[in-house]
């Protein structure tokens, strides 16, 4: 009659064994075994980030770095596109086609426009957005200025001309930054500061 505890004992003792046994942890010390956070699904959005200089500012980019523009003769309200036939030649639509999502960019401000062709373009502050066909790498704006009315856009949705948009600040650097942590003095800090873009 003892057997019975006997063998429940033992079968308890080889589950724990087992159990013990087979955890495992990897470099960091982080368990393998229970809740596990998943990582984002980001393939149904369009992404878009911020970038810094010392001649722009804070200015939105694409996924590729590429610097986004806004035309003088859009109309912001309602968003209406006036670029057509041979200035789509040079100038992108910036495609709406997913989800836009932007770091660094108040997502209220971001907005889609049907084209007449029926393309989705993006939208901030009401204006369509573009990228310019001679913009080959990330940091090239050979679009600002063109014409006198093209311009690269500030996170807020501001095109910036001569100097730096409102809400920018001095950082040097030319790739997409999805946390701006520079003071207006320019110096490098391990925090995000009120000099980046509060969006």
């Amino acid at each position: 009659m003892r057997r019975g505890p006997a063998i429940t004992a033992l079968a308890a003792l080889a589950i724990s064994l087992t159990a013990c046994g087979s955890t495992s942890t990897p470099p960091g010390g982080a368990a393998t075994g229970g809740l596990q956070a998943k990582p984002a699904d980001l393939s149904g959005a369009n992404m878009y980030f911020i970038a810094n200089n010392d001649q722009m500012g804070w200015f939105v980019t694409d996924a590729d770095g590429l610097p986004l523009y806004r035309f003088d003769k859009d109309t912001p309200k309602p968003s209406k596109s006036n670029c057509e036939g041979e200035c789509l030649k040079a100038w992108k639509p910036v495609l709406a086609d997913k989800t836009p999502m932007a770091t660094g960019v108040d997502p209220i401000s971001m907005g889609v426009l049907t084209r007449p062709d029926g393309t989705k373009q993006l939208t901030i502050a009401g204006f369509p957005m573009y990228t310019y066909a001679e913009d080959k790498a990330a940091g090239d704006m050979k679009g600002q200025g063109k014409g006198g009315t093209w311009w690269v856009v500030a996170p807020n949705g501001a095109k910036i001309t001569g100097g730096k948009a409102q809400n920018n600040s001095n950082k040097s650097s030319s790739t997409p930054s999805p946390s701006p942590t520079s003071p207006a003095g320019g110096t490098p800090q391990s925090t995000p500061t009120s000099a980046a873009p509060g969006y």
